[in-house]
């Protein structure tokens, strides 16, 4: 990634997470987008500490959060976009970091 190598090459290393995260407004309208975090190693968030920043940063814009997934590597934004949206979905380890189990039974049951 160019802004990991950037930072590397002035002596401070960075931690990059890629995620997607699936979320609705109140009209059952489904959105989803990549983002990744950038922190140095010292300031590295826990998984939960990711789920719960986003989910707030989320709900303050009036969307609720579904899921949120991470592919692990090291991904510029338009792979990511690639990974999640298009033909190298599955191509890549992925794991959830949230689920909303109440969200996911309502769309499994309309």
């Amino acid at each position: 990634m160019i802004l990991t190598k950037l930072f590397e090459s002035i002596g401070i290393p960075i931690l990059t997470r890629n995620l997607m995260v699936d979320y609705c407004d109140n009209r059952g309208n489904h959105f989803h987008k990549p983002m990744q975090t950038i922190t140095p190693p010292e300031c590295m968030e826990d998984d939960m500490e990711i789920v719960t920043r986003i989910r707030t940063e989320v709900r303050q814009q009036g969307f609720t959060v579904c899921g949120i997934s991470e592919v692990l590597g090291d991904f510029e934004m338009d792979e990511l976009e690639n990974i999640f949206n298009g033909s190298d979905y599955g191509k890549y380890p992925m794991r959830a970091l949230y689920i909303d189990v109440e969200m996911a039974k309502k769309e499994a049951h309309p």
